[in-house]
This record gives C-alpha cells, sequence and structure tokens, in this order.
C-alpha cells in the first residue's frame, strides 16, 4: 500500500502557521481548536490498494486509488489544472 504523508513536520508546521494566522478565519473557537487537533493527529493516510472501492491507476489495472485520497488529489488537481492544460482553457471567439 502506498500512503501520503500528511505527517510531514514540515507539512503539519506550514498548515498549523496559516490555521493561525490572520489569513485563516475559521469562524469559531471550537473550529481553530479542530483544525489544530487533525493536524495533531494526522499522519499517514493509505493510498492505493489491490481491493475496495476507488479508481483504477491508469496503465496498472492491479490497484486502486482509495476513494478519499481519489477525492483530495482530484481537488488537488483542479485546483491546478487550468495552468497545467492553458490550451485547453483558452476560450475562443
Amino acid at each position: 500500500m502506498s500512503y501520503l504523508k500528511y505527517g510531514e513536520e514540515q507539512y503539519k508546521e506550514f498548515c498549523l502557521n496559516h490555521v493561525r494566522s490572520n489569513k485563516f478565519n475559521p469562524y469559531s473557537p471550537p473550529t481553530l481548536k479542530g483544525f489544530e487537533q487533525v493536524l495533531g493527529w494526522l499522519s499517514s493516510w493509505g493510498l492505493s490498494r489491490t481491493f475496495g472501492l476507488g479508481s483504477h491507476i491508469p496503465l496498472d489495472k492491479q490497484f486502486l486509488i482509495e476513494s478519499l485520497s481519489d477525492s483530495t488529489i482530484y481537488m488537488a488537481y483542479y485546483t491546478i489544472a487550468n495552468y497545467l492544460h492553458k490550451d485547453i482553457w483558452i476560450r475562443t471567439k
């Protein structure tokens, strides 16, 4: 199984600094506390496996991308897709 390593110290520190900054609005102290707690225990998340729900990895039908990781990866991809595929997103008149 492969893992997304959310528990890397640099990643955690980066996220905690952002959550605690004035650029982030948690809307309430309990919500802020929730973010801090999750960032404290979040470690590794299973990315792929050979059975169950998920999307098949292109060109390798043996492995599936775990369904929750799948949605995480797609959200990250869609955030930058317009930069990766500018030629597709150019509007024509």
